[in-house]
C-alpha cells in the first residue's frame, strides 16, 4: 500500500503547475524552483473491531524555494512559499478521497489528511525556504480479507 499512496500523493503534486519538480525520494540534489519531494515517515494501525483495523500510512512532503540573499529576494520567497503551501493543502483537501487510489484486496481507504507541520531554511545547494506538510492516508483493513 506504500506504493500505492505514494503514487497517487506524487500524482497530485506533480499536477501542481508551482511546483518545478517532484522528487518521491529524499533527493541529495535539488534541481528546478520550487521542488517538492514526497517520503514515507510514519505508519500506525490501530484495533478497531475482531475483524478490521485501521491503518495509517503518514508521508512527508518537503516543499524548498530557492530563497536569495537581501530583502527583495528574500520577501518574494516568503511570498511564493506561502502560496505554495496554501495550494499543496488545496490540492490535497480537492483529493481527500484519493479517488483514483486502486486499493487491495481486505483495504477500504477512508480519509487523507494533512497539516503543515514545520517552517524552516535549508542550507542544500543554495539557501532555501522550506516548509514540510504532514500527509496522513488512513484505510480500514479488513485482516479476514487480506493475503
Amino acid at each position: 500500500m506504500w506504493d500505492k499512496v505514494s503514487k497517487a500523493l506524487k500524482q497530485i503534486l506533480d499536477d501542481n503547475a508551482l511546483i518545478g519538480n517532484v522528487y518521491n525520494y529524499e533527493a541529495s540534489e535539488l534541481t528546478g524552483t520550487p521542488v517538492a519531494t514526497l517520503t514515507p515517515s510514519a505508519n500506525e494501525n490501530e484495533y478497531d473491531s475482531t475483524t478490521e483495523n485501521l491503518r495509517t500510512y503518514a508521508f512527508l512532503i518537503r516543499l524548498y524555494m530557492i530563497r536569495g540573499s537581501g530583502a527583495t529576494k528574500e520577501h518574494r520567497a516568503e511570498s511564493a512559499m506561502r502560496e505554495l503551501v496554501d495550494s499543496v493543502l488545496d490540492d490535497l483537501d480537492k483529493s481527500h478521497r484519493l479517488s483514483d487510489l486502486e486499493s487491495k484486496t481486505g483495504y477500504c481507504f477512508i480519509l487523507l489528511t494533512a497539516s503543515p507541520s514545520i517552517w524552516g531554511y535549508s542550507q542544500r545547494e543554495d539557501t532555501h525556504r522550506v516548509a514540510e506538510i504532514e500527509v496522513r492516508a488512513v484505510f480500514s483493513v479488513d485482516v479476514t480479507a487480506i493475503s
